[in-house]
């Protein structure tokens, strides 16, 4: 009864976290779907859904956390570091690109997306740990390896496709990141692994041990460092672009907001000395536009009732009408006309600021899928602490704050100088080569090798914090320590076995958003059920393996499912994790009966 008493009075508050995290999501998703659009109402100039989303949830989200742990972090002696490592696992490169991306796009769950970001981690850190002092099942330890994989897989190709976007081959830079991803991971290795302490039967060998030890906390040091170098340079990289732009985030979504149409400026690179389209595209132009060939490509135009193919040289040009496709392959470079629509863009800045389609039920659908996905994921993958020192509260959470607005603003900003950025390039590497765009010459290509310098600190400290990951994985529930654990040792060849996989991999490509969902989806939809089951080792297993079936079956039909389920098909997790959750139900209900 007395540990009873000792364990309420922490677990109510973070119960009642959770319970408040969860409701801002809804919240979202009511401004998304209510009556008479109240999301679109401007507040200073800014979409009342944007302001929830971007500002009043994520600090109250932060409040909450912080109240539900004020009592535990009196007593509690949360390891700083291990939650720093859960934040940098969860806040990758291509989790930042996609929020980035969603924003400059003018994507229905945006909004939604960048509040999710925010809150999904949060749950984790507070929701109660699973299994008490059971071992997870190994359906569940397999599905979170294997969305692991698909994480690092996701980082791989967003990496290779921003370098890409240099002129720099992709097998060259998949492999230096996946070099750099495993020396980061064997210099961790060792820093926890530590060195043997030398004899002390001499003051020499006392110097050996005390070196040793120094050694040690260097490097476990270093890969806070690294951590926080890599946020720094993230937040850095923005700032530059928001200076040279001369303009705030809320400036920057004001002028979008207010725009009559999304046109070709003046100054774009699309105008001046034109791009080269980084994979193949159909463009819809919605009225007149001549477009210039910069290069011998095949142009061909898909009209209303007829098509037609031409051979263009560099310097011809192409008369375009309303209504009609362009489609070209990869590699073609060419310039279009100042002042015209960009094809493939919102019609309007309200449109890109409030889209039409967000109060509908498959735009709600969709999100309430994101939202699924990245809170499964977030439970498998960051995990719950049982308790959170002061320190480790606001450090963590600032972190995550910090770096997913970033990627929002980053993202607003791309709308806002270049909103034809993403024509021909990887929807996810488009916002990095922003620097590119807005300052042209050497200076512009110096901020995009930044951009890409940036990106790979961010994948060498996301590897270190998915080794953590993957450790705790391999470790029982109980034991949340950052030392190694049982079965650590099996830890550094299974993280060199996916890096090494997943560098194989993003050399036939990919798309780095769909490989991001795959991988929380599967570890959510192994994890999810179960979690909500009782503690029977039985009863979670049949969770994860239902879990899991259903995920591979919706993934791979997803092309072929009909229009009204093809949200199920793009977000599987939505029908795996609760029927997951029924499958261990109706097996608990047959136990019992026994």
């Amino acid at each position: 009864m007395n540990s009873y008493n000792r364990v309420m009075p922490i677990a109510a508050p973070r119960r009642v976290g959770v319970a408040g995290l969860l409701g801002l999501l809804a919240g979202a998703l009511v401004l998304m779907f209510a009556p008479g659009n109240p999301g679109a109402l401007r507040l200073i100039g800014i979409g009342l859904v944007w302001w929830y989303a971007a500002f009043a949830a994520p600090l109250a989200a932060v409040l909450l956390v912080a109240g539900s742990q004020r009592r535990a972090s009196r007593s509690g002696s949360g390891s700083h570091r291990s939650m720093v490592l859960a934040i940098a696992a969860w806040t990758s490169p291509v989790l930042l690109a996609l929020v980035a991306a969603r924003a400059l796009a003018g994507g229905p769950d945006a909004p939604a997306l960048a509040l999710a970001a925010v809150v999904a981690p949060l749950i984790a850190f507070l929701c109660p740990a699973a299994s008490g002092g059971q071992r997870p099942n190994l359906v569940a330890t397999l599905a979170v390896g294997a969305g692991l994989g698909f994480m690092l897989w996701a980082n791989l190709l967003l990496f290779a496709d921003v370098a890409g976007l240099l002129g720099l081959p992709r097998w060259a830079t998949a492999t230096l990141a996946t070099l750099v991803a495993l020396l980061t991971v064997e210099l961790a290795q060792v820093a926890d692994t530590g060195v043997p302490r030398a004899p002390r039967r001499s003051a020499r060998g006392r110097a050996q041990g005390n070196g040793a030890r120094l050694y040690q906390v260097a490097l476990r040091g270093g890969g806070l460092t690294l951590l926080y170098t890599s946020a720094l340079g993230f937040v850095a990289l923005v700032a530059i672009i928001g200076a040279t732009l001369v303009v705030s985030p809320w400036g920057a979504w004001r002028e979008v907001a207010s725009r009559p149409a999304l046109t070709f400026g003046e100054r774009s690179p699309w105008v001046t000395e034109g791009r080269t389209l980084a994979r193949p595209i159909a463009l819809d132009f919605t009225e007149g536009h001549r477009v210039t060939a910069l290069s011998a490509a095949t142009y061909r135009v898909v009209e209303p009732g007829r098509f037609r193919e031409w051979q263009l040289r560099p310097g011809e040009t192409l008369s375009l009408r309303a209504g009609d496709r362009l489609v070209l392959d990869a590699g073609a470079r060419l310039r279009f006309e100042a002042g015209k629509r960009i094809p493939g863009a919102p019609a309007s800045g309200v449109a890109w600021a409030d889209p039409p389609e967000r109060g509908g039920l498959g735009s709600v659908l969709e999100a309430l899928g994101t939202l699924v996905t990245l809170v499964g994921g977030a439970l498998a993958l960051v995990g719950s602490r049982p308790t959170l020192g002061a320190r480790a509260v606001y450090a963590g959470s600032g972190l995550l704050l910090v770096l997913v607005l970033s990627a929002l603003c980053l993202g607003v900003f791309g709308a806002y100088a270049a909103p034809g950025l993403s024509i021909g390039v990887p929807a996810l590497a488009a916002t990095f080569d922003l620097p590119a765009a807005i300052v042209p010459g050497p200076m512009g290509r110096a901020l995009g090798a930044l951009g890409a310098g940036v990106l790979l600190v961010l994948f060498a400290a996301t590897a270190l914090a998915l080794r953590e990951v993957l450790g705790r994985a391999l470790r029982r529930p109980k034991d949340e320590s950052d030392a190694p654990g049982p079965r650590a040792e099996h830890t550094r060849p299974i993280m060199r076995v996916c890096l090494v996989a997943a560098c194989v991999a993003s050399l036939w490509g990919g798309e780095a958003s769909r490989a991001l969902l795959t991988g929380l989806g599967l570890a959510a939809s192994a994890t999810l059920g179960a979690r909500l089951a009782d503690d029977e080792p039985a009863t979670r297993l049949v969770g994860s393996i239902v879990g899991v079936v259903v995920f591979a079956g919706f993934a791979l039909l997803g092309p072929r499912l009909p229009t009204w389920a093809s949200v199920i098909g793009t977000y599987p997790a939505l029908a795996a994790a609760p029927l997951a959750w029924g499958a261990s139900r109706a097996w608990e209900g047959l136990a019992s009966r026994r």
